[in-house]
Parts: structure tokens; sequence; C-alpha cells
């Protein structure tokens, strides 16, 4: 026991700073006895506090007319879906627990979705966005093959359909992988749970299983980098139980449905600490906790680790004390642990007792964001780097251009993630309509309504790396084009913000970009941010010195597509459609996959890009979808024209016949990454109507030539046969995780 305190105040000394020490007994009065003081060590860590990152998100556009509940409110944002159904949003990140041990990625899902079930919803689909090192290391490998096994070990088990996602691959990620997830969950609207501690009295209940004392101190550590002299203060391993998980679900939507429920928050980072803290600020209330009431999973723990064990599968709600008899009824009913931990008071304190001994008293706005917890504003400056854009002419002409599509359809980033999907269920809850229909988003019915929620995720760090503003606009606009490409309408916003240290000048001023490049796009777009995470630290410090993850922006965007009928799919259907191109192809290489991998140039600007140029080609192609006069759309992006078209005619097996234009030199046509660019497919009965239209939309759109039964053929030249690019594209992922396994 002596040992197991001495361990936990070096942990306090590592994760408070000296001046945060001093604003702690400022703010006291006195000074904090040890118990206290791992208290605010936790709560006042970045990853709960985000105390370096809260003044910028907190600029970010967060209303809207579909906004039920803002970002930062509550544990997750909510956006009106029709007149019964709310759709609940949360991007969260578990980057440096799965960077220690990757099947810690299994308990990053449970977190997620425990953060829609505290607010009454039940989840409903999934989506993972994961970074990780060159794949001709075999440590990547290893990540890539365990971290997608533990993802889909949870979601698999809990039922609940992992519907797209975005997986990537680059070296600064090879000493920290990341793992950033989304998720939805629908609630109907008047049952919605707040966190807000409601009214003096009211009874505190934990319900789930018992307390483990594993994750102590772990928001301290995500707020950390990695270093050798520090590996005392990684947390013990937490263990995700998705069965239990599941069961916990579904008991809490029965309590909701039974109206028993007055407020919930999920015992995550910080543990009950946290969850109870946090409820009692947001309902301007006070808490008094008895540890010893706290149901545990092994003796001997500390009062302190009991407080802050992230326990996975644990929630924390308020209850009227009349109700206590039926909560218990139906909690034993589902075979669930269960504990009266304490009440809700209304002297807007904290109180933690062990058996009549009392552990602390404080204020709670002391310890939480949003009242005493520290903001930095820190210092930042923006790198001496060149901003280089690369056009064509100024790297060699490539000799031979087939060649070069065989290379980039089996590029790591490119070639086909099914061997990973695949081992997802993706038809839980039978609500997954892209299984039957590719499109760029993926898409949901809503069960009982006619109205379909379409999903996407992008970000290309390459982009970023130079130009984080910019990079960051292409993610969102991306992520919204996908939507519009599969019918719908973008509504609402969620970001993941991964980078590394804050104290660095130049990890800030990029950090600092890469948000006003989402807050300046979505204002453009009007479209609220609901959601979302920032992960700083994600580095590992060496005898070397520090190596950092390259900035990593993720943008997720939730769609609605009113009209099923308007639902647009990815890929070619009939010979002899006509293909165009929506958008002007350029000269510029600048940030591709084929500037990458074929000329071995990094480090460039993000492709040209015009905002509005972006959202009036959205519009152009609603309106197209609309009017029924495209039979498919697919965004030109990561690879270029020559990979979409691929993807275009995967889907049904069919070729392609097109010719490039004069004024663009080919490889920069079939795969430069210019923007705002959609490929779609016109029927003959379509086309002259689809031409009048975009004549008169004054849009620069070209014929690219037509469908054909299955070769591809480029200027009169054959590029081979779509089976042969389809088992080349489906198993070159595959080859290379299975290579020295």
């Amino acid at each position: 026991m002596a040992e197991r305190k001495n361990g936990l105040k070096e942990q306090v000394k590592a994760f408070l700073t000296a001046d945060e020490v001093y604003s702690i007994e400022t703010l006291l009065n006195r000074k904090p006895n040890d118990f206290e003081l791992n208290m605010f060590a936790a709560m006042w860590s970045e990853h709960i506090s985000y105390k370096s990152s809260v003044k910028w998100i907190e600029e970010l556009p967060a209303k809207g007319a579909s906004v039920l509940v803002p970002a930062g409110e509550e544990n997750a944002g909510a956006i009106d879906l029709d007149e019964e159904l709310a759709c609940v949003i949360k991007m969260e990140s578990h980057n440096h627990p799965t960077a220690m041990n990757y099947g810690e990625a299994a308990v990053g899902v449970g977190n997620i979705l425990r953060d829609l079930i505290s607010m009454g919803a039940r989840p409903v689909a999934q989506l993972n966005i994961l970074r990780f090192g060159d794949l001709r290391e075999r440590k990547n490998k290893v990540a890539v093959n365990r971290v997608v096994k533990a993802l889909g070990s949870y979601s698999n088990s809990f039922g609940i359909p992992v519907v797209g996602g975005e997986i990537l691959f680059n070296e600064s990620y090879t000493f920290n992988p990341l793992l950033n997830l989304m998720a939805i969950g629908l609630v109907k609207k008047d049952r919605i749970i707040t966190s807000s501690l409601k009214d003096r009295g009211d009874l505190l209940m934990l319900v789930g299983r018992g307390t483990s004392g594993s994750g102590v101190h772990g928001a301290g550590f995500a707020s950390s980098a990695f270093s050798g002299s520090r590996k005392h203060l990684i947390p013990e391993t937490q263990l995700a139980d998705p069965h239990s998980g599941k069961i916990l679900s579904d008991c809490l939507l029965e309590m909701n449905d039974a109206g028993l429920i007055k407020s919930m928050q999920d015992v995550g980072a910080g543990g009950v600490l946290c969850a109870a803290s946090e409820m009692a600020f947001r309902g301007s209330r006070g808490v008094q906790i008895e540890i010893e009431k706290i149901p545990v999973m092994k003796e001997g723990l500390d009062p302190i680790e009991i407080l802050l064990s992230q326990s996975q599968e644990q929630m924390l709600i308020s209850i009227a004390p009349k109700k206590e008899k039926q909560l218990i009824e139906i909690a034993e009913k589902w075979d669930l642990q269960h504990a009266i931990i304490g009440m809700v008071t209304g002297n807007s304190r904290i109180i933690v007792r062990n058996r009549d001994a009392a552990l602390c008293d404080l204020p709670v706005s002391s310890l939480v964001r949003g009242g005493g917890a520290p903001v930095y504003i820190r210092n930042l400056e923006a790198p001496e780097r060149k901003i280089v854009n690369v056009s064509a002419d100024e790297v060699p002409e490539p000799g031979n251009l087939k060649e070069i599509a065989w290379t980039m359809i089996t590029h790591p980033n490119i070639a086909s993630r099914r061997c990973l999907y695949e081992q997802f269920d993706t038809m839980a809850g039978l609500s997954n309509m892209g299984n039957f229909f590719p499109s760029d988003a993926g898409v949901l019915s809503i069960p009982g309504g006619e109205k379909l929620i379409a999903l996407s995720v992008d970000g290309n760090s390459r982009y970023v790396r130079r130009e984080p503003r910019k990079g960051t606009m292409i993610a969102v606009a991306e992520a919204a084009r996908n939507i519009v490409c599969s019918g719908g309408q973008p509504v609402a916003v969620a970001n993941g913000l991964n980078f590394g240290d804050p104290s660095d000048l130049h990890v800030y001023h990029d950090f600092t970009e890469a948000v006003k490049g989402i807050r300046q796009m979505t204002e453009l777009m009007d479209i609220p941010v609901v959601a979302g995470n920032v992960s700083f630290n994600n580095l590992t410090r060496g005898d070397s010195g520090a190596v950092s993850v390259q900035p990593t922006p993720v943008i997720g965007m939730v769609g609605m597509i009113e009209d099923p009928s308007s639902m647009t799919p990815v890929s070619f259907s009939s010979k002899g459609d006509m293909i165009f191109l929506i958008g002007k192809s350029e000269n510029d290489i600048s940030g591709s996959e084929y500037l990458a991998a074929m000329h071995l140039i990094e480090e460039t600007a993000a492709p040209v890009f015009d905002p509005e140029h972006e959202l009036q080609m959205q519009k152009i192609i609603t309106k197209l979808i609309q009017r029924g006069l495209i039979s498919s759309a697919h965004d030109v992006s990561l690879g270029g024209l020559f990979v979409a078209l691929v993807e275009c005619c995967l889907p049904h097996n069919v070729g392609f016949d097109i010719t490039s234009p004069a004024e663009v030199r080919t490889d920069a046509f079939l795969f430069g990454e210019s923007q705002s660019r959609i490929v779609v497919s016109v029927s003959a009965e379509q086309e002259t109507e689809f031409l009048d239209f975009m004549m008169e939309t004054g849009f620069p759109f070209s014929a690219l030539g037509h469908v054909t039964k299955q070769e591809l053929r480029i200027d009169d030249s054959s590029f081979g046969f779509i089976t042969d690019y389809a088992r080349e594209f489906e198993q070159a992922l595959r080859k290379m995780l299975e290579e020295d396994k």
C-alpha cells in the first residue's frame, strides 16, 4: 500500500507544474492534501481540461437550425432529424493507450458508445479513422492487424455496424499510431438525457461493472509524450467487455424509457471524480461521495485509485430517491452491479468521504473546465518553411503511364481496405445501405422514417503538413463533398485534432491554423460543429530528440438524404453511358500521392483550392441529382482521377474509354489531386438535358469519354482490364500485411 501511495505522489509531480500547484493553493487559500492534489492532477490534465485548446475550439460555429445540443455542453452533440428523433454525434480519440497496447483500441470503442448512451441514445453506426506507420516495417504491420482485431472484437460483439472510415499510412505514425472514432446514435427528442445534476437530495447511483483500479491518471498519461524515463507513469491496462457494455446499454435504455434517469454520464477518463464533478458543475450543484460504497473488482485499492479509476462499462446516474426501488429492480433483472454511492447537495462543493473520514472538501468549480481549471493561450510561431507549389512541368515526364497506374492502384494509401473492413460487422441493425448501394458516404436508414443519414470522414495530413489551414479546409470540403455525391446535404461537423507537443511554438501554430481552417470553411458552408476532440502530445521522446506525428486534423460529417430516391451510387453501371468531369483539372500535382510515391517529393504545398468554387460545385451536383440528370457521382481525391475512375468501375465490373486534355500533362491529369472535381456518369436519355443544364451554370466541365464493357483505355491506348485491376486492388494491402507476419 505504501508503495502504491508513493507512486501516486510521483504521478502528481509529473502531471502538475509548479505554477499549477501554486494556483491550486491560491484557489483554496490553503495547501491541498495528497488526495486533493491527485484530484487536481486528473481534472487539470490536458485530456480533460483542454487547457491548451479550449480558447480556440470555443470559437468554432456551434449553432444552427438543426442543432439541439451544441458542442461542449454535454457528452456529445445532437441534431434534429425529424418530428420525433434526434441524432447524437460523437468523435473521440484513444491514441496514447492504443500506442502502448494495441488491444486497448477496443476500450476506445466502448468509451465513445457510452458517450452516446449517456444521452439516452441507442448507438447505430461507427466509423474508424486510423493512422499507422510505413508498412515496410514489421512493427507497423503488427499494429494494423492487432488494432483492427481489437476494434472489431468490441463493435461486432456490441452489435454496431462499421459503415465507413479512413486508414492511411505514413512513417511519422510509427511510434504513435492514431485511433480516432466517430459514432452516432438515435434517441427520441423527449428522451434526451443531460449530464446536469438536477435536485438537492437526488441520489448518485453507479451502474455496471465494478471499479477495477485500472486507468488511474490515464488522463494525465494521455496528456504527456511517451518517454522511456517515465514508464512508471503508464496506467494499468484497461480491459473492455463488449458483452457487459451491451447489457449496460440495454439496461440504461430501459431505465430511460421508464423515465427513471434524471442525469447521466459515462465513467471515463478521470473516473467517478470526473463524472461527478462535471455533472455537478453543469447543474450548479454539489456532490457528496462515499468511497466505501463504490463496488470494486479487487481488494486493497487506495481511495484515490477507486475515485480516479477509468473502469470500463460503468455509468454514473442521478435519480430521485423515490425511484430507487424501480431502478434496482431493472438493474437486477439485467444482472448488473449497482450501488448508491452518494447524493446531490446544494452547496456547489465536492465532498469525498471514506468510512466517515473526510478525504476532500473542495469547490466543484475549482476542478473543472470553465471553472478553476487553467486556460493557456500559448506562444506560437509559424515555422520557417517554404510553401512550394509543384507543377507537373517541374518534374521529369514519366516514361510509362501504365506502370504508374498499376503502382498507384496498389499503393498502401490507395489499395482496397476490404481485408481490414471485412473483419467488421457492417450489417448489424440492418440499417447500413452501403453494402447494397456503394456511395461516397456511408448511408443509414432511419427506423420507421423515410430520410437517410449520410456519414463521411476525411483528413489528408499530407495537405496539412505545409499548409495546415488550407489542408484542413480541404478536409472539411471533401467530407461534405462525399455527402453531396451520395445525394445528401451536410448538416453537422465533428472534428478530431491530433498534434504533438502544444508547448512547441510550431506545433501550436499548426494547431491554431487547423482550427481556423475548420472555422473558415464551416462558416462559409453554414454547417455547425457539434462534436470534437483534441489529442496533443502524440510524440515520443528519446535520446535523439522528439519524434512527433505530422499534424493530423480529421473531419467527420453528418448529412441528410431527404428523399431515398436521391441516393446516388459511386458506380458506373451501363455500357455506353457518358463520363463527365465536373470541375477543372490543373497541372498542379502539389501534395499528391503520385508526387510522393513516384517522385519522392513529400514537402510541398497542398493542392490549389478555392472555397467559393468548391461550394458552387457542390450546389451544382446537388441540383443534378435532384433533377435526375446523373446516374453516378464520385469525388476525385487521393490518387487522382485514374483511381477515381477505377473505383467507379469496380462495383459492376465495367471499363472506360477516355481522352485527356491537351492543356494538362497526362500524368497530372490522371494522378494529380486538383480539388473540386467530381466524376459523373450520364445515360443517353439524360445527356441533352445534362449538357443544357451545365452550359447554363457556366461552371467548368468536360466530357471524358464513355463506359465500356471491361477494358480501360486512355487516349486510344489500352491500360488493361478491370478484372486485373480489381484483383490487384483487392489483394495488395492483404499481401503487404501478411509479408513476414
